[in-house]
């Protein structure tokens, strides 16, 4: 309780919104500190799954707005000014742990990252359904990518009729004696998710590069159309975006699924970047 409170007591007031926004990203923002030891150079960036997703969507012709909680430190200036620049709505709640961060070291091309997620598994995101409701109201779909599935937030978002993306990759805590319900969830091998996870399509990130699908009893494994493996960070969230707007744009599974792999493997070839729309559709007509 003294933790919620502390959340409610810091909450910024919320600002009209001026247009109809397609999809609420919740989560997912945190500051990237990378060091290169060989230079020696140190840099910031505003970085995080849902931060990329936002981005990307934005990009593509889509109207994300993003919420997360963030600490009251050094960093929440120039996460909204990055926001603010790329015209994309941001909540936030302060909470008293920091902003999420991620350390990435480079030495002679070898990378070790360290996260730290600031106790963020301790916040409760059912905070969001009350100081959102207008913002909930007016999108199409929720995306939520929670470090802690310990609450009824995923529940509470279903009941309200909202076409939901659950992402499991980063999760901390998934409880096994809890149902959380969605529409389209992306998970990896790594991550165990039990029978009391339901879901409707299902993406898993392999080991090795590929990508499986799960929809009913079927299930289909994409093999990108690169070679490479680096950047497979800025490459699932490529794809994950792409995902979401062909499903926007009303396009078929095979569709969809092309698109992804398309935006994927693109950014597997050049060092993360996302694909820009023309091209994504000319290789699409291309390959189709």
């Amino acid at each position: 309780m003294r933790i919620q409170f502390q959340i409610r007591e810091k909450m910024l007031p919320m600002f009209e919104i001026e247009k109809k926004q397609d999809i609420l990203i919740i989560g997912g923002i945190e500051v990237l500190i990378k060091s290169i030891l060989s230079i020696p150079n140190i840099s910031l960036e505003i970085n995080g799954i849902g931060t990329k997703i936002a981005l990307h969507l934005k990009k593509l012709g889509l109207n994300p707005v993003i919420f997360d909680f963030l600490g009251n430190d050094e960093f929440l200036d120039l996460i909204n000014k990055y926001f603010s620049q790329n015209d994309i709505d941001l909540f936030f709640a302060r909470q008293p742990y920091g902003t999420k961060r991620v350390l990435k070291i480079i030495n002679n091309d070898i990378e070790s990252v360290y996260k730290d997620f600031r106790n963020i598994e301790k916040i409760d995101y059912n905070f969001s359904l009350n100081i959102l409701s207008e913002i909930y109201n007016q999108v199409r779909s929720v995306y939520l990518i929670l470090q802690n599935w310990n609450n009824t937030l995923a529940r509470n978002i279903k009941l309200i009729g909202k076409f939901l993306f659950l992402d499991f990759e980063e999760s901390l805590i998934i409880p096994e004696d809890k149902e959380i319900f969605g529409d389209f969830i992306f998970t990896n091998e790594h991550v165990n998710l039990k029978d009391n996870i339901h879901y409707i399509y299902k993406i898993t990130f392999l080991e090795n590069g590929k990508i499986k699908f799960n929809f009913s009893e079927e299930s289909w494994e994409i093999e990108p159309f690169s070679e490479k493996r680096n950047f497979l960070f800025e490459a699932k969230c490529a794809f994950k975006s792409v995902i979401i707007n062909s499903l926007f744009d009303g396009k078929t599974l095979k569709d969809t699924l092309l698109l992804g792999n398309i935006a994927y493997s693109y950014a597997l070839e050049n060092n993360g970047k996302f694909i820009p729309k023309r091209l994504l559709f000319e290789e699409f007509y291309k390959r189709k």
